[in-house]
């Protein structure tokens, strides 16, 4: 084994860390185990702290739905954006979970066959009565077509019995 680079003459005898061997006790959480190497030890180690800065990135995060374009700087910035969002939801309970004002008046996105009667947005009380509405007239429809089959049945069934007193004859 070659001398390592980094060696500083202190008196000490120099050897490698892959020589060295960890004697302390098994560390489960990073998967050492007591008679390991020092470089093992240090690997892991290290394997850990490069996935907690990973973490730790700001831009692993999407904040835009909080933040908008000017975000968090750091991960102790993005902890209190939350502390703060949740706080504010919890102390005003007339803004509902997705930011708008508390209904009945909330708007909400019309489905797009109300769209061209309404608008893409109405308040939850008008779209109530839309729908209630919309369900009125399918229902008076439906009955109308109803009624129509019946009697378009009974001129078949009329038309039936013609046709079997011709043939019969």
């Amino acid at each position: 084994m070659g001398r390592p680079t980094n060696m500083k003459s202190s008196g000490c005898a120099v050897t490698t860390s892959n020589c060295v061997v960890w004697q302390g006790p098994d560390l489960c959480c990073i998967d050492l185990c007591h008679g390991d190497s020092i470089s093992e030890v240090i690997n892991e180690l290290a394997k850990k702290i490069c996935k907690i800065f990973e973490m730790l990135n700001v831009q692993s995060y999407d904040l835009s739905e909080l933040a908008g374009s000017c975000g968090p700087a750091n991960f102790i910035e993005i902890v209190q954006l939350l502390i703060d969002e949740v706080s504010a939801l919890k102390n005003n309970p007339t803004i509902s979970s997705t930011g708008v004002a508390g209904c009945p008046d909330c708007e909400l996105a019309v489905a797009t066959c109300f769209q061209s009667q309404y608008g893409a947005v109405l308040s939850m009380t008008e779209y109530v009565v839309a729908i209630g509405k919309k369900l009125c007239d399918q229902q008076v429809l439906i009955q109308t077509q109803n009624n129509a089959i019946a009697q378009l049945t009974q001129h078949m069934s009329n038309m039936q019995q013609q046709l079997d007193i011709l043939i019969a004859g």
